[in-house]
């Protein structure tokens, strides 16, 4: 019996995996190996991944970093010798302190004159101008002055009088001896001789006020000022031009001797009482520079600003070198004589930071720690500080390294 082809079941594709044949079978399983190689080697290679990532973190060394507990820092000896820790023991001792200040360089007046036009007149011609050097009676600028004119004109009027007078009173005193004039006529004479003496006298004088002396008129300088500086310096200001009318009341020129100077510094009400006249200063520029000048106090104001709570004390400095300028800003340190401070504990300067705006030390608390500590400053001079509480004088503080140990509190 021959079968119908409709009773043979068909194959659709929901049966396409089903191998109808042997070749197809064997491609089947070809894929299959092959997808499971693929898989195998993707797991392979992480895992070699993560354990070559795991070798690795474990063979690197861990940070050498110190652990803060409490107000304790404790480190390793390595970290110690890298960062070059050292300890000092506290001292006990005595020391003269010292006061940081800041100011201002300012002329010395007792090395300044000004010099006045002392008349009216009009500025014929100006020698010295800012900036340039004088001695004693170098022209600095010359004033034509019809006032100056009148009075050299007077005082030599009264000097022919006082000739002419003395001459008169000669001759009487001669006719009188002879008996040809009489006693009155030669007291006259006398007394007018006088007279025209004491005018003379008082026009010498007004002459001289006005910065001139007594010329014959219809030389050059009759009518005319010469201004002198009174002393030998630099001119420092000018307030006169060629052409200019003046009157007498103007300063015409300031001159400064600047091998002297003043410096004036502020100084707080708490440092004050240790400042005394004749303490030795060293002063520096405020803006940096090697131009190091030594001076000494030559005056503390009796007033304390109020809103400043700092009161003026003056340097008197040496300045032959002229390095310093005038208006220049200046850091002084003043070595206090009347403020000695008796024994007491201190550290060096170097060993003290700030913490939070207090001043700390780092004081050993074993081999490998130490103990952050909060400490009330005294005095202080160059090198050593006065520690009033905070530490016991058998302590050990830090001294070379505290700066990377404060890193720490804030790591």
């Amino acid at each position: 019996m021959t079968a119908d082809p409709s009773d043979v079941p068909s194959v659709g594709p929901a049966d396409a995996t089903v191998p109808t044949s042997a070749g197809a079978g064997r491609a089947w399983k070809a894929r299959t190996a092959a997808l499971a190689a693929v898989l195998v080697a993707v797991i392979g290679g992480t895992l070699t991944w993560r354990n070559r990532g795991a070798t690795a973190a474990h063979a690197e060394p861990l940070p050498d970093i110190p652990h803060v507990r409490g107000d304790r820092i404790e480190f390793s000896p390595a970290f110690a010798a890298r960062i070059g820790l050292r300890y000092e023991p506290v001292r006990v001792e005595e020391l003269v302190p010292v006061i940081a200040a800041v100011g201002t360089a300012e002329l010395n007046a007792e090395h300044v004159a000004a010099v006045g036009a002392r008349l009216r007149g009009l500025v014929s011609r100006v020698n010295k101008f800012e900036g340039d050097s004088v001695d004693v009676g170098t022209v600095l600028a010359k004033i034509e002055s019809p006032d100056l004119g009148e009075a050299q004109a007077a005082a030599s009027l009264f000097d022919a009088q006082r000739q002419a007078a003395r001459v008169n009173a000669d001759r009487e005193v001669k006719l009188a001896e002879r008996q040809l004039t009489t006693a009155k006529e030669v007291e006259t004479a006398t007394v007018e001789a006088r007279r025209a003496g004491l005018m003379l006298q008082a026009a010498k004088q007004k002459v001289a006020a006005l910065g001139s002396s007594v010329v014959a008129s219809g030389t050059s300088s009759f009518g005319t000022l010469e201004m002198r500086s009174p002393i030998r310096g630099t001119v420092v200001e000018r307030n006169i031009a060629p052409g200019q009318f003046v009157q007498s009341d103007l300063v015409a020129f300031q001159i400064a001797n600047l091998d002297h100077l003043w410096v004036e510094l502020d100084v707080f009400e708490r440092s004050l009482g240790q400042v005394r006249i004749g303490d030795q200063a060293e002063l520096k520029p405020l803006a940096g520079g090697s131009n190091v000048l030594a001076g000494r106090v030559a005056k503390i104001a009796a007033r304390i600003d109020p809103e400043t709570h700092s009161a003026k004390v003056r340097i008197e400095v040496e300045n032959r070198e002229h390095l310093w300028r005038v208006g220049q800003a200046v850091k002084a340190t003043i070595h206090s004589s009347g403020g000695a401070v008796d024994s007491r504990s201190t550290v060096r300067t170097e060993a003290i930071t700030f913490v939070d705006g207090k001043p700390t030390v780092f004081v050993m608390a074993g081999p490998n720690a130490v103990r952050v500590v909060n400490v009330r400053l005294g005095a202080h001079d160059d090198h050593s500080t006065e520690v009033l509480d905070g530490i016991a004088a058998t302590d050990r503080v830090v001294t070379d390294g505290a700066f990377a140990l404060k890193s720490e509190l804030f790591r």
